[in-house]
């Protein structure tokens, strides 16, 4: 299997820890700008988006929650969604979370705009007011406590990591304090360690 990423896309690291958490051998990963329309990534991904895998057999799979149910189905016997069925609740939740990774990731490109001229104040203190919002609710909801690892911690990871990685001057831990303790332990697994952007 190949999987294009970028080495600082939050969607991109879900994928790349659940591979290495889940122990996956074989996959070959390709760092890829998306921006840059490469041949190999638009023959597989019309969107040109990362990430993307593509099977042994060749067929695509894209979008980061499509690649990591995949992976947790064929490869983890569902022990991180673990909520199929009409578990709702577990499945808003985890939607809050891509919710968050979308808010963070769009603060960024509304941050690019900056340098045009063209930044939003609006649109940035939109971003910036959900994710602290959204945050906060994930604190009181408990939802980072489980005795297990799961997919809503996974992501949830990646989403704080990418918070402190491109957006630093976001106080979220003064309205979730007990998000910011665990993450200080969660950060230290060897998967988080190991797709660390730089």
């Amino acid at each position: 299997m190949k999987l294009f990423y970028s080495d600082a896309s939050p969607y991109s690291r879900c994928v790349r820890l659940v591979i290495r958490h889940l122990g996956i051998s074989g996959v070959d990963e390709i760092m890829t700008n998306p921006m840059d329309n490469g041949e190999d990534l638009l023959e597989i991904n019309p969107l040109g988006k990362i990430p993307c895998l593509q099977l042994n057999d060749g067929a695509p799979l894209f979008d980061s929650e499509v690649i990591l149910r995949y992976l947790d189905s064929e490869f983890g016997e569902d022990q991180l969604f673990g909520f199929r069925g009409h578990n709702w609740i577990a499945e808003s939740h985890f939607s809050l979370i891509k919710g968050l990774i979308d808010s963070a990731v769009s603060l960024s490109q509304e941050q690019m705009r900056e340098e045009e001229g063209k930044r939003s104040p609006f649109w940035t203190g939109r971003f910036e007011q959900a994710l602290l919002r959204g945050l906060q609710h994930i604190e009181q909801t408990g939802l980072a406590v489980s005795p297990g690892l799961t997919i809503h911690q996974i992501c949830l990871g990646c989403l704080l990591g990418y918070i402190d990685f491109r957006h630093g001057e976001l106080e979220w831990r003064k309205v979730a304090p007990a998000l910011a303790v665990w993450l200080s332990d969660f950060e230290h697994l060897p998967a988080m360690k190991a797709t660390r952007p730089s």
